[in-house]
């Protein structure tokens, strides 16, 4: 008889945010990922203080990549006792090193501007983590290259595949034996691109018995790059004429190189002239600089690039990284047209929320979305129509354009997805689709049991399902 083999879905279960899935073989028991759940204030805050288990018996955890959405609520954990390591590769380790730290530090500063707006209404809100349980996290990651397998308990070898969506991002493949059964488990993280800037594709692993993958664009393609390409110059031309400015929430990991990457190519080719732009984020600086250490992560054209032309597309004229808070909010009364890309992606923290805030009521202005935007979230109420929004606990305005480009997503759509599995090799037999709002999934899961034969679950939060046959 085996030992006991399940994973639970924790997060990301029939949303985008929060990805958390819980993982017990005989008696050890891990996660894959460990996600800040992004929403509405209250309920964002109550779900990422919660854990289904008790942090101290956890024996380890296992990382995609680095965004926020898979590894923000790390230290949350580390505060309430996890004690084990936290494995993943070497670029996502130093991408934690900035990110979790600006994460804590936005947190700070965003409680302090809420309290201080509430004033006497309530008892204060607290922060979710603070500093120090960064470092304590920062101090058990364990960077593990692609290809070279490790084992992470008894039963248990894993290794990492390139998933191309962000530097570091790796699909992981879980090999399990037990009393002369064996079973692989493949968990995808989130899955890249072919033919995007800066990252080689997604690469095929071995095919797994078992498939837990995203499903975000689960029931949508995205346009083709000349057309994304065709929409971002008219948004720039028709705001620029207006003398407006154009402000994009973008992720500061991933999002913003590729978005300054485009930008750089229709500089090269003289088809955008004359408009100053900031990338207005400490985080996207210093991960940017990440990007620059890792060079082994990019495709070949990148690579020739980066080697020839003095570390392009990441630095060239008229593009200004801004870092310190006095240029940040000069850049509020800056007159003139002008790009601004800040974070976070989702409109849920970070500097965007102070451009927003000065810029909505301007009807020169467009915000230029570039990334997918999670129910509940700032961005995703924009992107419907809503008038007011509320930032920082007050009514803004909405007089700006609101505009997005589903082109410049780092997840693979549905085509994508679908012939992803299909090079597996071989197709799996069962198939959770997780990190996906429920119609897509849904959606996706149809077209897969159609495609592969293999058994399509989109699991409910806490919901547990045993792995061998």
């Amino acid at each position: 008889m085996p030992d006991p083999l399940s994973i639970r879905f924790e997060g990301a279960a029939r949303t985008v945010t929060g990805s958390r899935h819980h993982v017990c073989f005989g008696a050890r028991q891990w996660l894959f990922d460990c996600g800040l759940y992004q929403g509405r204030r209250d309920e964002a805050d109550a779900i990422n203080r919660t854990f289904a288990f008790e942090p101290p018996t956890l024996d380890a955890v296992v990382l995609s990549h680095a965004h926020l959405d898979h590894t923000g609520n790390l230290p949350t954990l580390v505060a309430q006792g996890f004690q084990g390591p936290i494995d993943c590769t070497p670029a996502t380790a130093d991408l934690c090193r900035v990110l979790l730290p600006d994460s804590a530090f936005l947190m700070a500063k965003d409680i302090e501007h809420v309290n201080r707006r509430r004033g006497q209404k309530g008892p204060p809100r607290e922060a979710l983590y603070a500093p120090g349980d960064v470092e304590r996290t920062l101090e058990r990651l364990r960077p593990r290259a692609y290809h070279e397998p490790w084992t992470l308990f008894d039963g248990v070898n894993v290794q990492y595949h390139d998933a191309g969506h962000i530097l570091g991002s790796a699909f992981t493949t879980f090999e399990f034996s037990s009393s002369g059964r064996t079973l692989r488990l493949g968990m995808s993280g989130d899955v890249g691109r072919a033919h995007r800037r800066i990252l080689r594709d997604p690469e095929f692993p071995p095919g797994p018995e078992v498939l837990v993958m995203e499903s975000t664009y689960g029931d949508r393609l995205h346009p083709a790059e000349e057309d994304n390409e065709r929409q971002l110059l008219e948004v720039l031309k028709r705001t620029f004429a207006r003398g407006g400015r154009v402000m994009v929430p973008a992720f500061a990991i991933g999002r913003t190189q590729e978005f300054v990457a485009q930008l750089h190519e229709l500089i090269e080719r003289g088809q955008l002239k004359g408009v100053p732009m900031f990338v207005d984020s400490p985080m996207a600086y210093h991960a940017t600089e990440v990007y620059r250490a890792h060079p082994e992560c990019f495709d070949d054209e990148t690579r020739r690039a980066f080697e020839d032309e003095n570390g392009a597309p990441f630095g060239f004229d008229r593009l200004n990284y801004v870092t310190d808070v006095a240029h940040s909010r000069a850049l509020n009364v800056r007159k003139g047209p002008c790009i601004v890309i800040a974070a976070s992606g989702m409109c849920e923290g970070g500097r965007i929320l102070h451009h927003l805030e000065h810029g909505l009521g301007d009807p020169r202005n467009t915000v230029l979305f570039v990334g997918y935007q999670g129910e509940g979230t700032l961005g995703r109420r924009l992107r419907e129509g809503r008038n007011p929004v509320n930032i920082f606990g007050e009514p803004v305005e909405v007089k700006a354009e609101i505009a997005a480009l589903d082109g410049y997503s780092a997840h693979a759509d549905q085509r994508e997805l679908v012939e992803w599995v299909e090079h597996l090799k071989p197709t799996p037999r069962t198939i959770f689709l997780v990190h996906g709002d429920l119609a897509p999934a849904e959606t996706l899961a149809g077209l897969l049991h159609e495609r592969t034969g293999a058994t399509v679950h989109v699991p409910k939060k806490g919901e547990e399902f045993p792995l061998w046959n």
